[in-house]
């Protein structure tokens, strides 16, 4: 009877313990859900959206390089493609000179990740100077020189992805202020604007409440 009775009370000791180790896990997986509903993405997203685009940033500079070891100037790069339109070179550029032929950079289009942003495509422009990238320093986007760097921007970012790029980056605090041109790059390069950074290649900032990545594909 004894051994029964023992049997009961270790059998409603563990039942105890199951129901309380059930509401921790429940609790945990709420508050997780109430974060990603909070934020419209998880931790986990934003690192998948970060890694993808860090990803094609690089492999656009990848083929920015590839075509200018064939001795392609920096002005005749091509970034005419059949998904945006804009681009349309002048003047025309032969396929090798082209980012998105197989014969030039062989690189492809893509969209963003889901995640990254709102869904507006990526921008190459030939009319932001990054401060102390190249030959530009401050000042260096109204100063009638030409020194402005080929870069990549994704616009419209969303605000976790962008502190996860910049951790990645170890960019430190989230830069704020100054901008970017969305001219698309036609085989110009011209003052128009700078991000609030100084000596960095890459990274995310803020201006006007909207969070934007950028990525210098051709130091100038």
């Amino acid at each position: 009877m004894n051994n029964r009775k023992n049997e009961s009370g270790n059998v409603f000791l563990i039942i105890i313990l199951g129901v309380a180790l059930f509401g921790a896990l429940a609790f945990v997986v709420a508050r997780g859900m109430r974060s990603e509903t909070a934020t419209g993405i998880s931790r986990r997203q934003a690192e998948l959206a970060a890694v993808d685009t860090l990803d094609y940033a690089q492999r656009i500079e990848r083929a920015v390089a590839k075509i200018r070891a064939r001795g392609t100037s920096e002005n005749d790069i091509d970034f005419t493609n059949g998904m945006v339109v804009g681009y349309p070179h002048s003047p025309v550029q032969p396929a090798k000179n082209q980012i998105f032929s197989k014969a030039g950079g062989g690189a492809s289009w893509k969209d963003p990740h889901p995640k990254a942003n709102n869904g507006a495509p990526w921008l190459f422009t030939g009319e932001t100077c990054v401060v102390d990238v190249g030959t530009g320093s401050t000042g260096c986007s109204s100063n009638g020189l030409s020194d402005e760097e080929l870069i990549a921007v994704l616009p419209n970012m969303n605000a976790i992805v962008c502190e996860e790029i910049n951790r990645r980056l170890s960019v430190g605090a989230m830069p704020s202020g100054g901008g970017y041109s969305n001219v698309k790059f036609t085989g110009t390069y011209s003052d128009a604007n700078s991000p609030p950074t100084t000596g960095l290649n890459s990274a995310c900032f803020t201006t006007g409440g909207n969070y934007y990545f950028y990525y210098v594909l051709l130091a100038r």
